[in-house]
C-alpha cells in the first residue's frame, strides 16, 4: 500500500522544478492516504548555518484515497534541505526521501530533499546550447603550415601513439604533431556539418607542455600553435558560419617556467621564484625556505594565490586577461579546476568577463553535483546567481557509461532526479554533455574495451580493441550518444569521437584525429544527431522521465513555445520492452510510424516525434 506521495521533478507536487528564485512564492503538495489522517503537516526547513523553520501546510482536497496538503512558500538565496512533520499520528511522524528516490514515512533519521534558492543577477548566454560544441587539443587536430619545435621538444609523424614517458622513466609531455589553429581554421566546414556551433579549445597561450596547462604566458598564443593573429582569423572565419570560441582559462596554477614564476630561468633573472622583489611574488605562497604551494603536490605548476590582489588585478582587471581575449574573439572560458579557485578570484573572473560581454559563456569544471559542491570546507555557490553558467555534467557523464555499458539504469535515474531537483532551469538546459574529454578514456574504450583502467601506462600503451570489440563498441557508442544529444543541457564531442578514435587514459585519449581513416557510417551518425539539436524541444524543453527498469529507459522532451514533443528510449535489457505513446509518433531517423505504443528490442532505440493525437 502506497501511504504518502511526494515527487518533488514533478509540477503537481512543487510548481518550480529545480531551484527556485529568491522571495519568489512557489506551491508544495504532499499526499497522504486516508488511513494516516494527520491533524497538521508542516515543511521542516534547515541549512548547514543553523537556519531552521517550518511552514504550515493547508489542507487542499481529497481525492482517490489520499488527502493534499499544501505549503506556500519563499526563502532567501542559499541551499537548503527539508522533509515534512505531521502532528496527530499514531506512528511514524516524518515524511522523507527513502533511498529509492520515493517518499516515505520516517520514524526519525529522515532523510531530506535538497532546495536550492538562487539569486540570477546576469542573463545566461542565448546561444550556448544551440546546436553541438566540439572540444578540440590543437596539437592533435590538424595541421597546417610548417611548425618549427621550440627548447627541447620532440616533433612526431601524425598519428603515431603519444609517448607516456621517457627513456629515463620520466614523464615531460614534450612530443608534439604539428596541429596548429590555421589547421582548426581549416576544418570549420567539416564541423559545421556535424552541427557544431560551439568550439572548445584546450589550452592555447605559450606554454612547455604538449597540454598547455602550465601556462608560461597568459597574453600570448603557443608559437608552435600560431599566432595572436591567428586566433583573431580563427575567431572571424567561425563566427561566419555561426560558431562560437570558448577558451580554457587555467587561472589556479601557472607553470614553473613561466615569466611569473621563472623557476629554471628560462625567462632572465626576474620571476617569482628567484627574486623576492619580483611583481610576481605575491602571487604564490612561499615558506622561509623558498619552498611554494603547488597544486596537487606538482612541482611543475605552483598555485596561484587566489586572494592576492595584484593576481586578481592581472587576469580580472580592465585590461586584464579575462577581457583581453574576448575582445580578441573569445565567446567566453571554460575553467579549469574551479573548485579549486576560491570565491574571491572566481567573482572578479566572472564580473570582469560579463562586464566585457554580457553574452559570454562561463563554464565550469567540477567532476560532482555542482549544487552542493563543498571544497576545502567552503560550501560553493556556483549557482546562486553569479557565478557559473554551466558546468561541464560528469555525473551524467558516468550515469551514461554505467547505463549503456553495464544497463545499470538506477544511476540513470538517480543522476537524472538529482539535476532536475537541485539545479536551476536556465543552468540545466545550459549543462555540457560529455561522453569523454582529455582526461578520460576514449569513450569508445571506455564502453567495450578491457578493464585495465589501473594498470600501468605500459599496459594501457599495448591494449588495444579486438575487432569484435570494436565493432561492439560502436553499437553501444550510438546509444550513448543518443542519451548525450537529447537529454536536456547540450553534447560536447571530444575530438576524434565521431571518428571511431580509442584508446585509454592520458596520454592514449589524446591521439591525433585520423583524417582519411575515419569510421564514416559513425561519423554519418553524429552528423544525424547534430541535426537534430536545431529542434527547440532538445534545447528549452521540459524533461519528463516516463520508464526506468531492467536496463530499459525512456523520457519525454516536450515544448510548449514550439509545440514540440518527443520520447527517447534506449534499451539495454536482455528483452523487448515497450513505451506507452499518447498518439501516433514518427522516429526522426527512420521515419516509422508508431501509434500508441513503441517495442523496442535490446541493444537499440526511438526517437519518436508525436505527430497527432488519437
Amino acid at each position: 500500500m502506497i501511504l504518502v506521495k511526494y515527487n518533488p521533478v514533478k509540477e503537481f507536487y512543487k510548481s518550480i522544478v529545480g531551484a527556485v528564485p529568491q522571495d519568489v512564492k512557489f506551491g508544495v503538495r504532499v499526499q497522504v492516504n486516508n488511513c494516516i489522517s494527520p491533524d497538521k503537516m508542516f515543511m521542516c526547513v534547515y541549512a548547514d548555518d543553523g537556519f531552521k523553520t517550518e511552514f504550515a501546510m493547508y489542507q487542499d482536497r481529497c481525492e482517490e484515497g489520499f488527502c493534499n496538503f499544501v505549503a506556500d512558500v519563499s526563502l532567501k538565496k542559499g541551499l537548503y534541505w527539508y522533509y515534512f512533520r505531521m502532528e496527530g499520528v499514531q506512528n511514524e511522524q516524518y515524511i522523507g526521501k527513502t533511498e529509492q528516490g520515493n517518499a516515505g514515512l520516517f520514524y526519525d533519521n529522515v532523510k531530506s530533499w535538497q532546495l536550492s534558492v538562487y539569486d540570477k543577477k546576469y542573463q545566461t548566454p542565448r546561444w550556448l546550447n544551440n546546436g553541438v560544441c566540439y572540444q578540440i587539443m590543437v596539437d592533435r587536430f590538424n595541421s597546417v603550415g610548417k611548425v618549427v619545435p621550440t627548447e627541447d621538444k620532440i616533433m612526431r609523424r601524425w598519428g603515431e601513439q603519444p609517448y607516456y614517458q621517457e627513456e629515463d622513466g620520466r614523464v615531460t609531455n614534450r612530443d608534439f604533431f604539428g596541429g596548429t589553429l590555421k589547421g582548426v581554421e581549416k576544418k570549420l566546414p567539416y564541423l559545421r556539418s556535424l552541427n557544431v556551433k560551439t568550439i572548445y579549445l584546450n589550452p592555447i597561450f605559450t606554454a612547455y607542455s604538449n597540454h598547455k596547462y602550465d601556462t608560461e604566458d597568459y597574453e600570448n598564443i603557443d608559437s608552435m600553435f600560431g599566432t595572436n593573429e591567428d586566433f583573431v582569423s580563427l575567431c572571424h572565419a567561425a563566427d561566419k558560419l555561426g560558431i562560437s570560441i570558448i577558451l580554457d582559462g587555467v587561472f589556479n596554477h601557472v607553470g614553473s617556467s613561466s615569466k611569473y614564476f621563472n623557476k629554471e630561468g628560462k625567462y632572465g633573472k626576474g620571476g617569482a621564484y628567484n627574486d623576492k622583489k619580483s611583481p610576481y611574488r605575491s602571487w604564490f605562497n612561499f615558506d622561509e625556505n623558498n619552498n611554494y604551494e603547488c597544486w596537487w603536490n606538482f612541482e611543475t605548476l605552483p598555485r596561484i594565490n587566489a586572494e592576492n590582489k595584484q593576481a586578481q588585478q592581472y587576469f580580472c582587471g580592465e585590461n586584464g586577461i579575462v577581457p583581453m581575449w574576448l575582445k580578441r574573439g573569445a565567446a567566453g572560458w571554460r575553467l579549469d579546476v574551479v573548485d579549486e579557485i576560491a570565491d574571491c578570484m572566481l567573482d572578479k573572473i566572472v564580473q570582469s568577463a560579463k562586464k566585457q560581454d554580457p553574452q559570454c559563456a562561463i563554464i565550469g569544471e567540477v567532476c560532482e553535483d555542482a549544487s552542493n559542491k563543498t571544497d576545502y570546507g567552503v560550501r560553493r555557490r556556483y549557482f546562486e546567481g553569479a557565478q557559473l553558467d554551466s558546468v561541464m555534467n560528469y555525473p551524467l557523464q558516468k550515469a551514461i557509461i554505467a547505463f549503456v555499458r553495464d544497463g545499470n539504469v538506477g544511476q540513470l535515474h538517480e543522476t537524472a532526479f538529482n539535476i532536475l531537483n537541485n539545479y536551476p532551469l536556465h543552468v540545466r538546459n545550459n549543462l555540457m554533455n560529455i561522453l569523454g574529454t582529455h582526461d578520460t578514456l576514449r569513450i569508445l574504450t571506455e564502453l567495450a574495451g578491457d578493464r585495465v583502467g589501473n594498470s600501468s601506462k605500459h599496459v594501457m600503451s599495448k591494449t588495444k580493441l579486438s575487432d569484435s570489440q570494436y565493432n561492439r563498441g560502436i553499437e553501444l557508442l550510438k546509444l550513448a550518444v543518443v542519451l548525450q544529444y537529447t537529454f536536456f543541457g547540450f553534447p560536447c564531442v571530444y575530438y576524434g569521437d565521431e571518428a571511431g578514435m580509442e584508446g585509454y587514459r592520458d596520454p592514449f585519449c589524446r591521439g591525433c584525429y585520423p583524417w582519411g581513416k575515419e569510421n564514416k557510417l559513425l561519423r554519418d551518425f553524429y552528423t544525424e544527431m547534430g541535426q537534430l539539436r536545431n529542434m527547440n524541444v532538445f534545447c528549452n524543453g521540459d524533461f519528463d522521465e516516463m520508464v526506468a527498469r531492467d536496463g530499459f529507459y525512456a523520457f519525454q522532451r516536450s515544448s510548449n513555445d514550439s509545440g514540440e514533443k518527443v520520447v527517447v528510449a534506449v534499451n539495454r535489457g536482455s528483452c523487448e520492452n515497450t513505451v506507452l505513446l499518447d498518439g501516433m509518433y514518427r522516429d526522426l531517423l527512420t521515419g516509422r510510424l508508431y501509434s500508441n505504443s513503441a517495442t523496442v528490442v535490446p541493444d537499440s532505440f526511438v526517437i519518436l516525434e508525436k505527430v497527432y493525437s488519437e
